[in-house]
Parts: C-alpha cells; structure tokens; sequence
C-alpha cells in the first residue's frame, strides 16, 4: 500500500439509494484495513476552505506579541468547556509523544491555535485578537467548524449501513460533543531546526477526526510497520481517520492507526476537527447484530 483510499461521496446524496449503499461499503472497507481515508464530493463550498487558511496564515504571520495574548490565562480550557482547548500554542510547547505516554521525546515543531464548540456562540469571550484580522478569524473559523460538524454527522451515519444499526445510531450519541479543532502552522524545515519532527507519532483519542491542508507532510503507519504519505490533492479534500473511540465502539474492526507529521522544506498549514462523543455516553457495543458483522473475516478485525 502507497497511499489511503480516496473516496468520492457525492453518490451518496440520496438516502437509500446503492449509490450510497457502494460509498459505505467503500468507507467500512478502508476503516477496517488502514483507518484512513480521503474523502470529497462532500458538498462544502471551496471557499470555506480557502477563508479559514488565509485567515489562520495572517495569524500566525503575525508578530508573536501579538499572538501571546491569545493564550488562555488558566491554560489551554475554558471553565465553561472544560475539555476542548483554545488559543494560541507556540513551537515545542506541545508533544504528541506525551499525550501517548512516551515521555523523554522530542517535542513538536508546530503552532497551534485551537477552538471548541463555544466558537459557534458569537456572544462568549474567545482568545482571538481584539482587531479586525481576530473578528476576521473567529467568522471564519465558525463557518469551517459547522461544515465539520455537519460532515462528520454524514459520515458517521454512512458507517452505520454496513455496520447493520440504524441511521440515529451515532447521530443521538454525539450531539452534544465537546468537539474540538485546531489550525496548525509548521515551518519549513531547515538546518535550524534540530530535527523534522513537525508532531510526533500518536493515535487521535477521537470517534474520526477531519483533516485538510496545505501541503504534503502527514505520514500514515501501515500495517506492516511501513510509513506512506497520503497523496496531497487538493486544499478541500480531508484526510478523515479512525479515532481510539471509534475503534474501542467497533471492537477494533475498525482501526485506530499511528500517524505522524514530517517538516518538508516548504510551510505547511493545516486544519484538524476531532469529533467525539456525549460526555454521559457509554462507549459500548452496539447490539448482537453489529457483534456479528464485526466478526467477519475481513482484514482489520480482531478476533
């Protein structure tokens, strides 16, 4: 394998239809032998995409004095959202190493600026900057973060037609999520810096998260211990990935897989929203039904 599965789900419009029943087969195959997909023919405009990088690459070209203030003066959450993070994070403050357990590693290569589900409340106080380049970012970082929303809801119900539950299965269960998301920023690697390391290898502890980007440098672990990179194609195409809860909710068919990012010579700007489920629920199996199809004899499923 030398590249994810690229899967085009605008046959998917009618519900009901094979069409949509052949996008899902195509989804539950590659969730169950790499976790990886990119996926298009979502529907979401390409200038959603395009407003959020010029609104996140004027950020972070800005001075870092301005960019410091948009730290959180408790640290990385809001009392009132008390999982998501938010605002700025700067280079080597942050290890993906660490978030796995592994201490003693190099940290990453990487700024940050991040936001949860309170950015779609245009009344609550955020750490953007308070001028028209922030008020700019904030708009257009709400209209991105909806489409994710709405993105991951439609995938997740598309998982559920080979996964044998109804339709609301996961729609009823992630409503309410603290979802997160993040634009990143990591610099052109040079002989400055000491390594390429632009974020260390690690699984997303998500239900799937949602990537795009700018520029190649995302590196995905097959099975066989190889590293690939994903084809870049284009800046409104997301790189969509299996997340530890949706792996645990699936008995591991379907497939939580390391990855990592490389520094290659050229910037490169990212944005990843991670979807999770209800606080209050019980990451569980489905029924004897769903039990039954994840003991298929596919690649991916664990006995």
């Amino acid at each position: 394998m030398n590249d994810i599965p690229l899967i085009d789900i605008s046959g998917a419009k009618v519900k009901g239809s094979r069409e949509e029943q052949e996008v899902a087969r195509q989804l539950d195959q590659a969730c169950r032998e790499i976790g990886f997909f990119t996926l298009h023919g979502h529907g979401i405009p390409r200038s959603v995409f395009e407003d959020a990088f010029t609104g996140l690459h004027t950020f972070f070209k800005r001075p870092l004095a301005d960019k410091l203030p948009c730290r959180l003066g408790g640290g990385g959450t809001l009392a009132a959202d008390p999982y998501t993070p938010y605002g700025y994070s700067g280079l080597l403050e942050e290890n993906a190493f660490a978030h796995m357990g592994l201490l003693g590693k190099p940290s990453d290569y990487v700024e940050k600026f991040s936001a949860g589900r309170l950015i779609l409340s245009d009344e609550t106080p955020l750490p953007f900057t308070d001028d028209d380049p922030g008020r700019d970012l904030r708009r257009k970082l709400k209209v991105y973060y909806r489409a994710c929303e709405q993105l991951a809801a439609r995938v997740t119900e598309l998982f559920t037609l080979s996964l044998g539950l109804p339709r609301d299965y996961f729609a009823v269960r992630i409503d309410r999520s603290n979802d997160s998301m993040r634009g990143h920023y990591y610099p052109g690697f040079s002989g400055e810096l000491a390594n390429d390391q632009g974020m260390g290898e690690h699984c997303d502890s998500t239900l799937i998260s949602l990537l795009t980007h700018t520029a190649p440098g995302i590196e995905v672990k097959t099975r066989d211990g190889k590293w690939i990179t994903p084809q870049f194609r284009e800046v409104d195409h997301f790189i969509v990935n299996i997340g530890d809860l949706m792996a645990h909710w699936t008995k591991n068919a379907y497939v939580s897989t390391p990855h990592r990012v490389v520094l290659h010579p050229e910037p490169r700007y990212s944005i990843a929203f991670f979807k999770l489920t209800n606080e209050d629920e019980m990451v569980q199996f489905g029924n004897k039904q769903m039990d039954a199809l994840l003991q298929r004899d596919r690649p991916g499923v664990s006995p």
